[in-house]
């Protein structure tokens, strides 16, 4: 992957630390944060987890002095990393499809591990948190944990957007993947970093979109 890029945990600590003392648009800020982090480079489950970390870890610094509010504060920032989560998986499964139609010496092996990739992402969104909770005050990890247990029952739309993007993977695919079960290292890791790069440019141009549209309404 020659677009790999690191990710600037500090940039996005400090980002969401503000949007959190700040407390005004704390969903949409911390959306934006996520997404931007999301976007630079590549896409992958690697990359996810280190954001949803990052972004955690400085809403939960900026929470701790939030008092009574603490619960609010960090049940936005939970809803903004959902919703940032949910149109990763949105732009990874674009990229899934676009990879299909360009990328010619790859196995269905190869695109169903991408496809079912997506289908960890909430868990992996719930374990990063629990993670994180380690390293917190007692208030914050309470609350934390409340709303990992909550969204566990209640759902999430990364949780949802997922499901519902593997289904129509499986659909649309199903008839036009070949039939070979593997292919060689060099296509798999083609077929990998061609997904991750395209599901970040994806992810990109969406993160802009909603930017503008939270410019906006800050305006207005």
């Amino acid at each position: 992957m020659g677009d790999e890029q690191e990710v600037d945990t500090q940039k996005v600590k400090q980002a969401t630390r503000t949007a959190v003392e700040r407390g005004e648009n704390i969903r949409s800020d911390i959306r934006d944060v996520t997404l931007k982090a999301l976007s630079e480079g590549h896409l992958d489950t690697k990359k996810i987890r280190q954001v949803i970390r990052a972004v955690l870890e400085g809403a939960s610094i900026g929470a701790e002095d939030k008092g009574a509010l603490v619960k609010d504060a960090l049940a936005e920032t939970m809803a903004g990393m959902d919703e940032a989560l949910a149109k990763s998986a949105e732009a990874s499964k674009l990229a899934i499809e676009e990879t299909a139609g360009r990328v010619k010496d790859f196995s269905s092996h190869d695109l169903k591990q991408a496809a079912d990739d997506l289908l960890t992402l909430e868990e992996l969104f719930f374990e990063t948190v629990r993670d994180v909770t380690k390293d917190t005050n007692a208030m914050v990890k309470e609350t934390l944990s409340d709303l990992v247990k909550h969204a566990q029952q209640s759902g999430t739309s990364v949780g949802k957007t997922s499901s519902d993007a593997v289904t129509t993977l499986n659909q649309k695919l199903g008839n036009t993947l070949k039939d070979t079960v593997f292919a060689s290292t060099n296509a798999t890791l083609e077929v990998s970093a061609h997904i991750a790069n395209a599901a970040a440019g994806v992810l990109e141009g969406i993160a802009d979109k909603l930017q503008s549209e939270s410019k906006k309404l800050d305006k207005e």
